[in-house]
């Protein structure tokens, strides 16, 4: 009875996860840039910020709002000027992705009068295959007067199209707070020793 015990939390843990997969996220910088310099941002007034979705003003404004409010909280400053320490913008993209797993289980677990307890484990190693919609989040950092890109943070999830409008800001704002929890990058210090 242990050892199915054992083995049933196992399925659990590995269902559980599954289910947690989450926000990937990952980033790209110019090493030795001093990002300590940059307190102001605008959004960049010659991209397209939304590729992907401009007809949806909706999803555009969560996406606007989300960026902001974290870099607010990061003490820095939204300016009205062609001139910050640095420009914003972002790009969506959502792909159709297929998944294939190699195998499948159960469990069954009973009792009956005349077998007492029982339990029981079933496994497949036929293919299952599921389609789903993976959204990437591109959040660019670029210096105005050489129009140069210096950070970029990406976040990856799966999306639904069912979401409502809670569960879609909910979304945005969980994929932008990690996104920006690696802005400014934490820049590796080299300590050069006198002899």
């Amino acid at each position: 009875m242990k050892s199915l015990k054992r083995v049933i939390w196992m399925v659990f843990l590995v269902a559980g996860i599954q289910a947690c997969s989450g926000v990937q996220v990952s980033q790209d910088y110019q090493q030795g840039y001093n990002f300590s310099g940059l307190k102001t941002f605008a959004w960049n007034p010659n991209e397209k910020n939304g590729y992907g979705i401009e007809n949806n003003d909706l999803v555009d404004k969560r996406i606007r709002s989300a960026i902001e409010n974290k870099l607010l909280e990061k003490s820095y400053r939204l300016v009205d000027s062609y001139t910050p320490d640095f420009f914003i913008s972002y790009y969506v993209t959502v792909e159709q992705k297929v998944s294939n797993s190699g195998g499948s289980g159960g469990i069954s677990i009973g009792r009956s009068s005349s077998r007492g307890r029982y339990g029981s484990i079933g496994m497949s190693t036929g293919s299952a295959a599921r389609s789903y919609e993976q959204g990437t989040l591109l959040i660019d950092v670029t210096i105005p007067l050489e129009d140069q890109l210096v950070w970029r943070g990406i976040g990856t999830q799966s999306v639904s199209v069912q979401a409502g409008p809670d569960e879609s800001a909910a979304r945005i704002n969980e994929v932008v707070g990690k996104i920006l929890a690696q802005f400014p990058p934490k820049q590796a210090v080299t300590v050069v020793r006198s002899e």
